[in-house]
């Protein structure tokens, strides 16, 4: 473990140095919260401001990372219990206060999180879904105009936008132009919070571009980020703990990605991480009911899981040249293969 630790940093831009446990009590023994000190780390450049951002790292988060087998009830209830973690973490933290606090759901996704179901007390929530205009699966372009808002149930809620100090958003952050679309529009509508609180798989990019508003804005922005802040693939979707970057496959180019991710947590995910797997994989459709607006739907789960079955076989294939890339890490890509398999003969 210890040997191919070293190599995998040697190998990729992993940031252990910028972490700092920290011990707020009421978490779970197994759960571990993280300061990141994002002014010093090498992975985000030094004139970004992206608030105070934590790491989070629980069990559930780990599962889900390594495994996009893991989909429907069990990946509810992994959600759920990570999520219950978020809120002791945040309240210990100081960071959620009730007065006052309201939820942004970003359609579908967000809800997926499970964050509503684990807070103590009922809150506001405003719901608006985001759709890409442009774009496919693991192809999102970087450019605000690609993104429509196309639902907002601000108007019916039973809040307003205006008495909203604390706004919790829970979604899935890669370039951040989503969730960046759904502010905006509640913005314009009169949302004017002191504080904005992130959680969810987190990429750097997202965090500077949000940072880069609330800074405009003079809102407070503290973040959560399950077990790491990761780099994004040339493709604006992938958000892998280090590996090669798949999405150029077809180009020969062997882009190295890594993350800002403490050496507990790398020790953790190293028996069962595919290197170079996408952590959220294609998260609304691991999901079997979420909001979309209109009613519940399900998630494209077999969808999901032919996808995600085809890319662990693609980074087989790209890693397989690698000197680092032995049979122990051939053998965790196979088990997350069969573990596919089995999920998909019980869904036929």
């Amino acid at each position: 473990m210890e040997g191919l630790l070293g190599i995998l940093q040697q190998e990729f831009p992993i940031d252990v140095d910028s972490t700092t446990p920290i011990d707020v009590g009421h978490l779970r023994p197994d759960t571990k919260l993280f300061r990141v000190e994002a002014t010093g780390s090498p992975l985000i450049t030094t004139d970004a401001y992206i608030g105070t951002p934590y790491i989070l790292d629980t069990l559930p988060g780990t599962r889900i990372a390594c495994h996009p087998h893991i989909v429907g009830d069990v990946l509810r209830d992994l959600c759920l219990d990570a999520a219950e973690e978020f809120v002791r973490s945040s309240e210990s933290l100081g960071v959620l206060e009730y007065g006052g606090l309201a939820m942004l759901n970003i359609l579908r996704g967000g809800s997926g999180y499970m964050v509503i179901e684990a807070l103590p007390v009922v809150v506001p929530v405003f719901n608006v879904r985001t759709e890409y205009s442009q774009g496919s699966y693991r192809d999102h372009p970087d450019d605000p105009r690609s993104i429509d808002v196309t639902y907002s149930n601000h108007e019916s809620s039973n809040a307003r936008l205006r008495d909203v100090s604390t706004l919790v958003v829970p979604d899935t952050y890669a370039t951040g132009r989503s969730a960046e679309a759904a502010l905006e529009h509640l913005f314009s509508e009169g949302l004017d919070p002191e504080s904005i609180v992130l959680y969810g798989f987190m990429a750097i990019p997202a965090l500077v571009r949000i940072g880069r508003h609330c800074s405009e804005k003079g809102i407070e922005l503290a973040s959560f980020s399950i077990c790491d802040i990761s780099q994004l693939a040339d493709n604006n979707y992938d958000m892998p703990l280090y590996g090669l970057d798949e999405s150029l496959a077809s180009t020969g180019e062997l882009r190295r990605l890594g993350s800002i991710v403490d050496v507990e947590t790398l020790r953790r995910f190293i028996p069962s991480y595919v290197a170079g797997l996408d952590q959220p994989g294609d998260w609304s459709e691991r999901h079997d009911a979420l909001f979309n607006g209109v009613g519940i739907e399900m998630g494209d789960i077999e969808g999901h899981l032919r996808k995600s079955f085809h890319l662990i076989e693609s980074l087989r294939e790209i890693n397989s040249t690698q000197t680092w890339y032995d049979e122990e890490q051939d053998e965790i890509a196979k088990k997350e293969l069969d573990n596919l398999r089995v999920t998909l003969s019980t869904i036929r």
